[in-house]
């Protein structure tokens, strides 16, 4: 069993935000003087280009959100300067496209992998799956398929998520033998003449998000000569973000002054409105610019059920679940982890909860399906977690930094660096 003194599983865009603020907060070289391992489940580094953020879609946020988190003077000052960088620093407070953020993602891994190369402690393992996480009495055993194990003090899971279709969707679908898609597969860089049926007219998207809305821009701009019949079914309310209680007011959007407004920016629906493109497409919706769109208010899943059935193709915007292994205690016993719908329940210090809301002492998680409650950030009404690369650069990375600060302190004289090296 190798041992080092802290472990990341996962190195998509979570992991590289984790490391952008760890070096923001001048921790990232204590972190790599002392041992840091890096586990990817992808065979090459390249590969990832490929992966995670990389949407043929803009952004939901301004494009400065994902520099503002980077420092001019740290390990990834380079970054700053790269033609990634370049281009999404000139889109300022517009959105970005996510390949070019994709891109920026890369340029951070490069100069990372660059400066991590020069620090005997780090390692970066390319190839490896989780199988189970266990906690000892000093941290955390990750345990692999191919049967090798690594222990560490401290374990950032950052793994992402994959996407998931409800189960009832995927028995109509069968049962009325009609394609189901989710929106993660049609917002790739694919053409969706190869994707769909040729015959496919009546398309149904599920969803009220900005991935539901940025499916339909897709169907128009790509399928610009299908005669297309859209529907968007949707059981939650479909609202859009404003910068301020004045615009929203003037926009006509009904909200409440305490509940939907975000404290931290003033923000009406800061998570649960539509950004940018989407918000626009919806705009030109509600003013009949689109006949072939139909917004449909699902009151049930048997009102979603009856739509389903009269359309030729399905494209599900429902969300993800965690990239997650087994978990279990030193004596083998299963840890069920907490759970906000969907994400697991990280408390306001980064620490990964159990299902009874007890924090997991060194165990730390960030990113897409790892959301971090109690964080003050959105408005009260949002009930799931704030997510976005700024988030985890900023605030969340910020956390997971404060909670490996006070575990150095707490461990303070004590021969680290040879105890794990």
């Amino acid at each position: 069993m190798s041992r080092t003194f802290c472990q990341i599983v996962g190195f998509g865009p979570a992991c590289t935000s984790f490391l952008v603020s760890a070096d923001r907060n001048g921790l990232l070289t204590d972190l790599l003087q002392r041992g840091l391992v890096i586990h990817e489940r992808r065979p090459s580094v390249e590969q990832l280009l490929f992966s995670g953020i990389n949407y043929d879609i803009p952004s939901n946020s301004d494009a400065s959100d994902f520099l503002d988190g980077i420092s001019p003077d740290g390990i990834f000052a380079p970054v700053l300067d790269s033609m990634p960088a370049r281009l999404i620093r000139a889109r300022g407070s517009q959105s970005a496209p996510l390949q070019l953020v994709a891109m920026l993602s890369a340029e951070l891994r490069r100069v990372f992998l660059t400066a991590a190369g020069r620090f005997s402690n780090f390692e970066l393992r390319l190839g490896q799956m989780v199988r189970e996480t266990v906690q000892t009495g000093s941290g955390w055993v990750m345990r692999f398929e191919d049967g090798s194990t690594v222990e560490s003090r401290l374990a950032i899971l950052s793994a992402g998520s994959t996407p998931h279709l409800p189960p009832e969707l995927r028995r109509i679908a069968e049962q009325r033998g009609i394609p189901l898609l989710h929106s993660d597969t049609v917002l790739r860089p694919v053409d969706l003449g190869d994707l769909l049926p040729e015959n496919a007219r009546r398309i149904t998207v599920i969803g009220a998000s900005h991935s539901a809305f940025s499916v339909l821009h897709k169907l128009i701009e790509a399928l610009p000569g299908r005669p297309l019949d859209l529907t968007l079914a949707h059981r939650t309310p479909i609202r859009r973000m404003h910068r301020s209680a004045d615009l929203a007011r003037e926009a006509g959007e009904t909200f409440d002054p305490v509940r939907d407004v975000c404290p931290s920016s003033g923000r009406v629906f800061r998570f649960q409105g539509l950004y940018t493109r989407s918000k626009l497409l919806y705009e030109q919706i509600l003013a009949g610019r689109h006949p072939n769109i139909t917004l449909a208010r699902c009151a049930d899943a048997d009102a979603v059920t009856d739509i389903m059935r009269i359309s030729d193709v399905v494209i599900a915007a429902t969300g993800y679940r965690p990239n997650l292994p087994l978990f279990s205690d030193a004596a083998e016993r299963p840890i069920r982890l907490g759970r906000n719908g969907s994400a697991v329940n990280v408390d306001a210090s980064g620490h990964i909860a159990d299902s009874q809301g007890r924090p997991l002492a060194g165990l730390l998680g960030i990113g897409l399906g790892f959301g971090r409650m109690r964080s003050d950030i959105g408005e009260p009404s949002y009930r799931g977690a704030p997510v976005g690369i700024n988030i985890f650069q900023g605030p969340d990375g910020d956390a997971l930094c404060d909670s490996i600060l006070s575990t150095l302190q707490q461990k303070a004289g004590e021969p680290l660096g040879k105890e794990y090296s």
